[in-house]
């Protein structure tokens, strides 16, 4: 009984620790919108750990190892993911992307070993073995290169790399479909079509010819490239995601649209969030621009290419990659915004949001889009285009939102659905009658006439001859004419005599 009693009042004093560590957190730090605090609960509490992992308790000269080690593979060392290596000239071991550490050892048996990367050097949390900590020769999975470092006990450690797994997802799918970054659609369904003939199971030999000899290749692995490359690559707005960030920016990116995955945050309703509808922190911001169009492209329907000026991210111009002559012309991208972990005190890590140097090259790049100007659209309709706004490393794009700005017409003006114009007659007309042919804005011909007196400042009103009405295009506005009557600057006497006597 005693027992028993004791351990709940343990429990009390816990969840008593843990409420005081938010309530600190939360009068400690001016709190946004943007802000997630995440704290890390007590491995005894719950049986689990977060932030940065311990590793567990060995006996290494007469010391325990408390060493940390962060978790996660910083874009640096993201190329080591998959790679294979010989270790001490011992036997190979395999750096896999989720992290895990392969190694033939008891005490990496069922995948309890593991492998991280800050910016500085690797991570390999090898069981009993305790923590190493290696650093790479060269950046890039090639021949000749070695990693190097030591044990937590001070020993001296190199493996020498061996090879590295392609994962689909790594791969160029430009390279696959072995087409040119600035393909059109058409070329690129046109050589994917030409791939999927050469290597269908039903039609590939099975060998490709290298230098003159036949060397075998895995027909269904190509076919499930090329048809892979070509589902992102062949759909306009993936291909603008995969441009901007890979593939781990094509699944933000249809995560986003699909409203998110993932549970609730235990902490959303303490600090203010809650989910609902919230715009994804990791989207850019819309940019939104004026395209001036004519009245005959509002009247007519009309493609309109409208070039605008944008940022755009170097795709393989980043650190660890090979350099290429297209990225002369890129410099460093901006500043990108990135969660990063705090520890205030024992037990308690706070996550906030900060500005961090881009280790990405960009470039500024004119982009013409097409404007699809429809029949009877109105000034100021505005036209959006998904995921075309200014590129960041890691951030979906957010759209352009294209608004139309009519050019000034010579002859007519637009209200709402209807067309306005002056027309100019003679005194001899106004008083006798006319009939005069004016050009519309489709170039056809349209009689304005009229058999008795017309007034100065008379407006006559010709029906269906006004603007097409949008989503309608069979119904018209009507045009409505206003007539001004040019008087003569001067009289002869008979002009004058013969007037005075009609009147």
């Amino acid at each position: 009984k005693y027992r028993m009693e004791g351990q709940r009042m343990r429990k009390m004093r816990e969840r008593k620790r843990i409420r005081w560590a938010v309530l600190y957190a939360a009068a400690s730090f001016p709190l946004t919108a943007q802000a997630q605090f995440q704290f890390e609960i007590p491995s005894d509490f719950f049986g689990q750990q977060g932030g940065f992992e311990q590793q567990p308790q060995r006996r290494s000269r007469g010391r325990q190892s408390g060493t940390k080690v962060p978790r996660g593979i910083s874009e640096r060392y993201s190329w080591m993911k998959g790679t294979e290596w010989n270790w001490n000239n011992w036997r190979e071991v395999r750096f896999e992307p989720d992290g895990t550490f392969d190694a033939p050892t008891d005490s990496c048996a069922q995948r309890q070993c593991k492998w991280s990367a800050d910016d500085n050097q690797v991570y390999i949390r090898w069981g009993s073995d305790g923590v190493h900590f290696v650093q790479p020769i060269q950046n890039e999975p090639v021949a000749g290169n070695k990693l190097k470092g030591k044990r937590e006990d001070g020993q001296r450690c190199e493996a020498s790399f061996v090879k590295k797994e392609v994962n689909d997802e790594d791969l160029d799918f430009y390279e696959v479909l072995g087409v040119d970054e600035d393909a059109d659609a058409r070329d690129i369904k046109k050589a994917y079509r030409k791939l999927a003939i050469l290597y269908h199971p039903d039609k590939c030999k099975g060998t490709v010819e290298v230098e003159g000899e036949e060397e075998p290749i895995e027909c269904q692995t190509i076919m499930n490239r090329v048809n892979t490359a070509y589902e992102v690559l062949g759909e306009e707005e993936k291909r603008i995601l995969y441009d901007a960030g890979g593939m781990d920016l094509v699944k933000q990116g249809l995560g986003d649209e699909r409203g998110g995955g993932g549970g609730m945050d235990p902490f959303a309703a303490l600090f203010g969030g809650g989910g609902g509808g919230r715009r994804n922190s990791n989207r850019g911001p819309d940019a939104h621009v004026e395209t001036p169009v004519t009245l005959e492209d509002i009247y007519n329907g009309n493609e309109v290419n409208a070039p605008i000026k944008r940022r755009v991210v170097c795709r393989g111009c980043g650190p660890g990659k090979k350099h290429k002559p297209k990225c002369d012309t890129c410099k460093r991208c901006p500043d990108e915004t990135k969660m990063v972990q705090r520890q205030m005190g024992p037990g308690m890590i706070v996550q906030q949001e900060e500005r961090v140097q881009s280790k990405e090259k960009c470039k500024e790049e004119e982009t013409v889009l097409s404007l699809t100007v429809e029949r009877g659209m109105e000034e100021g309709a505005e036209v959006k285009f998904p995921r075309m706004s200014e590129q960041s490393p890691g951030q979906v794009p957010g759209d352009v939102i294209m608004k139309l700005k009519q050019k000034r017409h010579p002859t007519f003006t637009r209200e709402k659905n209807d067309l306005h114009m002056s027309m100019t007659i003679t005194l001899k007309e106004a008083l006798l009658g006319f009939s005069k042919t004016i050009n519309h804005l489709d170039d056809h011909k349209v009689v304005i006439s009229q058999k008795k007196i017309t007034k100065p400042g008379f407006v006559k009103r010709v029906k269906g001859e006004g603007m097409p009405v949008h989503n309608f295009p069979s119904d018209f506005g009507d045009l409505h004419v206003k007539f001004t009557v040019q008087m003569p600057t001067s009289l002869t006497e008979e002009q004058a005599k013969a007037i005075e006597t009609l009147f």
